[in-house]
């Protein structure tokens, strides 16, 4: 793209004056001038530009020589001017190393093709110059920006084609990062003052290093190994603890940035188990890991390995091992596939249409296509296994495993989209793939590849990318049917979010705080996907299962370990239905990491019939029985059965353990008592001991006892409200008063409280005594007395302030729910005094048993059927969203989530069964209250 002759502004032209005056002529000003407005035609030049021209003109020592040399030197205007126009990146070299214009314009320096040797020469000559860590790190940063000034110039110049340029960058990172890493091994042997070592390792690089294709900005990717471990003779270190110093040290070094720049971004996440494991291991333990454990990504990762620096038989050894692993003759599963699949992942995760590394057609698709041919047909035809992909095109052409059509349009379209990568990295020394839409950018890129117009740009971009994803869909069999959205026909209600939320599973991005996934912990997540995306399918609340992952996901330390474990496809479908329908266990397991690994360790499937309770926490026990309610492995008459026995134990096991040397026991009421708690029960107790008198202290002692108690089974609360009097009187009751209590002073709803009277522990003597009591006292209750009350008690009840604030129905404690069906028992228990007898202390299911008579058989199948299904919606309720109370949701999208729990269809069925069993219920507590 050629432009009118750009004019410097009145304000260049003035700066200008000021640096040169006194230094040249007005007539050498005025030609240097024109000249170098001549020059800007050829370029894309701007505002921009033209400050960047004036910060080198600033930065040069002496300006009456060098403006002179211009006039004398045409090229030097040029190359002034093409710095200007498109690179900050080279333009910074320039004024932090002035000195290095006059290498560059030396244009046989210029047009020299730098091989490995030279650079090595290069950078271990000037490195041996200097003695500090500090000053050979700076010389390392300077020299590199030396090289990158003279590679970076003649590629913008078209003096290099790019097959070149990627060689001379890549020989360039190898010769440093090989000093470097030499230096920051030898810092470490310095401090521990080891001289003679027999161990050896081996630094090698992956990625686009190891290919000799190497970006501008690229992070450099490396493996480092070690023969074998051994304690230092003299030193209290390992060789292992030695080099990986080293490693830290050389990461450290490269990485920082000074006055001078840096170095290169350093990568070792592609070594084996990625980033939570050790920088460095023994060949031996790469070797078994490759053997056992080596993945398909890996295979292809493996085929840019190369060796920068350390032992080359060690280097050699690695390398002859991993080549029937990267090349088998022959593959268990279909490469393709695993290749198809990761280059979907890329392309949901990136979202920017315009990556020209990752886009539909773009390099990784090239790549990609290279690749998979280089591993299905390495093993046979060993000529295929090259590092660089231009050569590699060309290998592949040679065996016909490409036809010279595609082979021409892999290589001009990789060339094209790498051409157009290295001039938005070589801008700004930036790692951007992004191509710029309408600003200044766009056009310096236009100007820069030779071309005329945006449309002529377009035009290409969209021909190679068309042509390049047709020859990888017939490699691949990738049509593009085969890529549609994987959240196609996923209902979620919030998609954009669900898209972060996927992106964020696959690769740990798009969350604040969070880093990028390693490629393992990418690679498992792609291996599980199929199981999700299906669930998802099958649910109505999609975003509440993703919603859910990604929490845990988040609040986990190595979420390659949670991948591993879900690639068991029945545990990670067991997981997903905790996701949907247990909000109780998610919040458990992303707030603990002991949960987390409880979870793992598949202890919340144990079956507990004959388990000693108190092993477990209280969060233990709920994640546990939420987990197992979810999944159908147990009931919700099990569920509060276990609840019940979980905090006996725990009282029992504590008490055990105390000094109260009293003759006492302690009683548990209410729903612990009955063994009917639900996930927010309190833990109703009375404490009976056989005397209180000339017992100072028995009071505090006990308070003592029951703050220890409350600290054991929190999230439970301990309640004395049902004890003689309520919350007003002594915490611990004699049985003589007790008893006398009972005789002149209880209400109706007292022994309806003492229906559920169980022993937790002390002394069962004292216990039975006190049962036998009740029982004679039950006996001696007005039968009209009883009716009263109780229909009194309920009615008070039912007019308590208890509703929520929608007017949803209160399971527990509206009519027609668990309180009718408990009344109307109390109700039968109450009014016959031997079936009080049997009932007391027990759970519903005998309850339920002995009170079977007292019933028609139509009205106890009812009764029991109807008990049954709220105490399941009870359960439910809680769990899948982690609440206390027990209001059926008035939203009907909540209520559709119970009822699928609960094998409905919808939520107006669940408010249709809901509505019948209020019916029944009433006219039931009609029937036999107040026959």
């Amino acid at each position: 793209m050629h432009r009118k002759k750009f004019q410097f502004s009145v304000g260049f032209v003035n700066k200008l004056v000021e640096l040169t005056e006194g230094k040249i002529s007005s007539e050498i000003f005025e030609q240097v001038l024109i000249f170098l407005e001549n020059e800007t035609k050829k370029f894309y030049f701007t505002p921009s530009s033209e400050a960047n021209l004036l910060r080198v003109f600033s930065s040069i020592y002496d300006k009456t020589f060098f403006f002179n040399e211009i006039i004398k030197y045409p090229h030097h205007g040029e190359i002034l001017i093409a710095i200007s126009s498109c690179s900050n990146f080279l333009t910074d070299i320039i004024v932090r190393y002035p000195q290095f214009l006059y290498q560059v314009f030396d244009q046989d320096y210029l047009s020299k093709i730098f091989d490995l040797v030279y650079l090595m020469k290069q950078v271990d000559d000037g490195a041996g110059h200097f003695k500090s860590l500090n000053s050979k790190l700076n010389f390392l940063r300077q020299i590199k920006q030396r090289f990158i000034l003279k590679i970076g110039l003649a590629d913008i110049l078209g003096i290099d084609e790019l097959i070149s340029t990627t060689e001379q960058l890549s020989f360039l990172a190898k010769s440093l990062n090989s000093k470097l890493f030499e230096i920051c091994n030898q810092e470490v042997l310095n401090k521990y003052a080891i001289t003679d070592l027999h161990y050896k390792y081996c630094l090698c690089s992956l990625g686009k290093l190891g290919g000799n294709e190497l970006n501008y900005s690229s992070d450099v990717d490396m493996v480092l190994f070690y023969d074998f471990n051994e304690n230092i003779d003299g030193s209290l270190k390992d060789y292992h603890e030695l080099l990986s110093e080293a490693a830290q040290l050389y990461i450290k070094s490269s990485t920082e940035i000074s006055d001078r720049g840096y170095i290169y971004r350093i990568d070792f996440r592609l070594r084996p188990d990625g980033k939570y494991s050790p920088l460095c291991k023994s060949l031996v333990d790469y070797t078994k890991y490759y053997e056992t454990r080596g993945e398909d990504w890996e295979r292809q990762m493996l085929i840019k390995l190369d060796y920068i620096c350390g032992d080359e038989n060690l280097y050699y050894q690695f390398f002859n091992f991993v080549q029937p692993y990267i090349y088998p003759s022959t593959y268990s599963s279909s490469i393709k596939e695993k290749i198809k699949q990761m280059k979907l992942n890329i392309e949901l995760h990136n979202k920017e249409k315009e990556n020209v590394k990752t886009f539909i057609g773009g390099i990784r698709d090239i790549e990609f296509s290279v690749q998979a041919l280089q591993l299905i047909n390495g093993g046979k035809i060993k000529s295929v296994r090259s590092r660089n992909t231009l050569k590699t095109i060309s290998l592949l052409t040679e065996q016909k495993l490409l036809t010279k059509k595609e082979s021409t349009i892999f290589s001009k379209a990789y060339i094209f989209f790498r051409r157009v990568e290295h001039f938005l990295q070589l801008m700004n020394d930036t790692q951007t793939h992004i191509i710029p839409k309408e600003n200044e950018l766009l056009h310096k890129l236009i100007n820069y590849l030779g071309l005329k117009s945006k449309e002529e740009f377009n035009g290409i971009l969209k021909s190679h990318r068309a042509n390049v994803r047709n020859i990888y869909n017939q490699i691949l069999n990738a049509d593009s049917s085969g890529n549609k959205h994987l959240t196609a026909h996923i209902k979620f209600k919030e998609s954009k979010k669900a898209e972060k939320n996927l992106n964020f599973l696959r690769t740990g991005e798009g969350l604040i705080g969070r880093k990028e996934f390693d490629s393992r912990t990418i690679e498992l997540f792609s291996s599980i996907q199929p199981t999700l995306i299906k669930f998802l399918k099958m649910t109505d609340n999609a975003d509440l299962v993703l919603n859910n992952f990604v929490r845990i996901i988040q609040s986990s330390k190595i979420a390659s370990i949670l991948y591993s474990e879900f690639s068991n496809k029945k545990f990670f479908e067991d997981f997903l239905k905790v996701c949907l329908y247990s909000q109780k266990a998610v919040d458990l397991i992303s707030n603990n990491i002991q949960l987390e690994e409880f979870f793992l360790s598949r202890k919340v499937f144990i079956k507990i019939v004959d388990e000693p309770l108190d092993q477990f926490s209280p969060d233990e026990i709920i994640l546990l029985l939420s987990t197992q309610y979810v999944l159908g492995l147990i009931n919700p008459l099990q569920v509060s059965d276990i609840l019940s026995s979980f905090i006996a134990q725990k009282i029992e096991s504590h008490i055990n353990k105390s000094s109260i040397q009293y003759n006492y026991f302690i009683g548990g009421l209410g729903s612990f008592g009955s063994s009917n708690m639900n996930f927010a029960s309190d833990v109703d107790l009375i404490i009976v001991t056989d005397n209180v008198q000339g017992r100072p202290d028995i009071q505090k002692d006990f308070q003592n006892l029951v703050s220890t108690i409350s600290e054991i089974i929190k999230p439970f609360t301990v309640d004395f409200k049902l004890r003689p009097e309520g919350k007003s009187s002594p915490l611990v009751w004699g049985i003589e008063n007790y008893c006398d209590y009972l005789d002149n002073r209880a209400r109706i709803w007292e022994f309806q409280s003492l229906l559920k009277l169980n022993f937790i522990c002390g002394d069962k003597n004292l216990f039975y005594r006190f049962r036998v009591q009740i029982a004679e006292k039950v006996k001696r209750l007005d039968k009209t007395e009883i009716k009263k009350e109780i229909v009194k008690m309920y009615s008070t009840i039912l007019r308590q302030p208890i509703h929520s604030s929608d007017g949803s129905f209160n399971i527990k404690k509206d009519r027609g729910g668990l309180l009718t069906i408990d009344f109307i028992l109390q109700f039968v228990c109450l009014n016959n005094p031997d079936l009080f007898d049997k009932c007391v202390g027990n759970n519903f299911t005998r309850v339920f048993l002995f009170a079977k008579k007292y019933f028609s058989t139509i009205d106890f199948a009812i009764f029991k059927s109807n008990y049954i299904f709220l105490k399941r919606v009870e359960l439910a309720v809680q769990n899948i969203y982690n609440i206390n109370k027990t209001y059926l949701p008035s939203k009907s999208d909540k209520k559709n989530t119970i009822a699928s729990f609960m094998k409905l269809k919808n939520a107006h069925e669940l408010d249709k069964k809901i509505k019948e069993i209020i019916k029944s219920n009433n006219s039931l507590f009609e029937k036999y209250v107040f026959k």
